[in-house]
């Protein structure tokens, strides 16, 4: 347990702050605006969200195909469709895992160049808006 400068026990930052905010003064209320958006920075955060997205999307996509096969639900369909077209057709090679990671590298390159593309988008967007609106004003509150 820290000693505070005037003798007392102080056992953790949020007590200092507890009294800090019990002084009596009114709170300050500030008014900032976005004024500003860098466009590579967030491009930069447009990439990396993307990336996380596509993490997600390859887990889901890979996934319900396993989920798929493993039920034996293209087996169902393709004894269904060639009884109505008296066809022979194998619709289960469409999660093959070559077709199925394909697939899913497909996706992923094209959210990934969209996703980036959209957020420069519209940091341009905003920036260019900003000299006609004055931009985002948001209020903040000191404790």
């Amino acid at each position: 347990m820290a000693v505070c400068g005037r003798g007392t026990p102080m056992t953790d930052v949020a007590e200092r702050l507890a009294r800090k905010s019990d002084n009596g003064h009114p709170a300050r209320n500030m008014r900032l605006g976005v004024a500003h958006l860098g466009v590579w920075s967030t491009a930069k955060l447009a990439f990396l969200l993307s990336v996380c997205l596509n993490t997600v999307t390859v887990v889901l996509i890979v996934l319900a195909a396993r989920i798929l096969t493993d039920t034996e639900v293209f087996s169902s369909i393709t004894t269904v469709y060639q009884d109505l077209t008296n066809r022979p057709v194998d619709l289960s090679q469409l999660l093959d895992a070559n077709t199925v990671f394909a697939f899913a590298a497909t996706v992923v390159a094209l959210n990934t160049v969209l996703i980036t593309a959209l957020g420069t988008g519209f940091a341009m967007l905003y920036n260019i808006s900003v000299r006609a609106t004055g931009g985002v004003i948001v209020g903040f509150r000191s404790p």
